[in-house]
């Protein structure tokens, strides 16, 4: 249950990273998937509860990032790359729409090898509201008994109401004016 434009943003800018991060080449793999609430309770991820996730992986085979750069790749206005080339805000971007979902993320990585970014988002299992149309008013249309003198100078407004009224069970004496 997440903003789709925000989630691309959040996609796109780890695409942008993993292939700025990969300058002579390399490969980029997004993977999704379901984690039910079993496999999610077996990961060490400090803070993230035991839940059924959706699980979104942005895996690259570039340059890898030291743990000391690791530490900071989350704060804003942090980067790793040449003066003009890059904001900082990037993955400090990523983190808040990715907290604002009610998610978690996580970077693992490799110097020489490449990162993965695992995005955990709360599983949405939209229940399934049948709304029950409202029952039509019933009108409790009581049977007329009498006699209705109905006048009216237009013929065919007359004809209506005259039939109308009938249905309804009156005798119905019809005038054109009041002579």
């Amino acid at each position: 249950k997440a903003d789709l434009v925000q989630l691309e943003q959040v996609v796109v800018n780890l695409v942008v990273n993993a292939r700025d991060a990969m300058p002579n080449g390399g490969s980029i793999t997004v993977r999704t998937r379901n984690m039910p609430e079993a496999e999610a309770a077996m990961l060490t991820y400090t803070g993230m509860p035991a839940a059924d996730y959706v699980l979104i992986e942005v895996e690259d085979t570039g340059t890898g990032m030291t743990p000391e750069i690791m530490e900071k790749i989350f704060e804003p206005f942090f980067s790793t790359k040449e003066l003009g080339k890059g904001t900082g805000l990037g993955l400090s971007t990523v983190y808040g729409v990715v907290k604002q979902s009610g998610g978690f993320i996580f970077a693992d990585s490799t110097l020489g090898e490449g990162s993965t970014f695992s995005l955990y988002f709360p599983a949405h299992d939209p229940v399934e509201v049948v709304e029950t149309p409202p029952e039509p008013r019933r009108r409790s249309v009581r049977q007329g008994a009498g006699v209705v003198l109905l006048v009216e100078d237009e013929a065919p407004v007359r004809a209506f109401a005259g039939r109308a009224l009938r249905l309804r069970g009156y005798t119905v004496l019809e005038a054109e004016n009041a002579e």
